[in-house]
């Protein structure tokens, strides 16, 4: 049995966050944003807009987990959170800060291969495996957050 199409349900879904939270363009911007925003992500990151979205998300009928992931296999990465939404079968990850991984293959920074993909990042974890983020690899321990 294939999972069904859901890319038009995750654009409106995608569409309604953005519009219902204007705070995340720093992260479709990020890196190139200001000092103040930058500390300002020090605090609103991962953890915090993972489990924001994932309760947006609740809210308009899809079922989502905060993952949180630990003991990377790439050495630079440390712990990392996503969302992990579910609808008809299928399964769907997004990555909002998925950008501040722009310096973890490239020492200088800013490398394209991670500033140029999608915003939000979304990646099927049947494709990758369900412990594999798209951009960092492989985790030891995928954990969910409990609500």
């Amino acid at each position: 049995m294939t999972a069904p199409d859901l890319s038009g349900q995750l654009i409106d879904l995608f569409r309604s966050y953005i519009a219902a939270d204007p705070r995340l363009g720093i992260w479709l911007r990020y890196p190139y944003i200001s000092d103040d925003d930058d500390s300002y992500t020090d605090g609103w990151a991962c953890e915090s807009v993972s489990a924001e979205f994932a309760a947006f998300a609740r809210e308009s009928g899809w079922i989502a987990v905060v993952l949180r992931a630990s003991d990377p296999v790439e050495p630079r990465a440390d712990y990392h959170s996503w969302v992990r939404l579910s609808r008809d079968g299928a399964l769907i990850d997004v990555d909002w800060t998925a950008r501040q991984f722009h310096n973890l293959f490239a020492p200088n920074g800013n490398d394209p291969n991670v500033l140029t993909l999608p915003w939000p990042l979304a990646w099927d974890p049947a494709v990758t495996g369900p412990t594999t983020h798209l951009i960092v690899g492989e985790f030891a321990t995928v954990e969910e957050e409990t609500q």
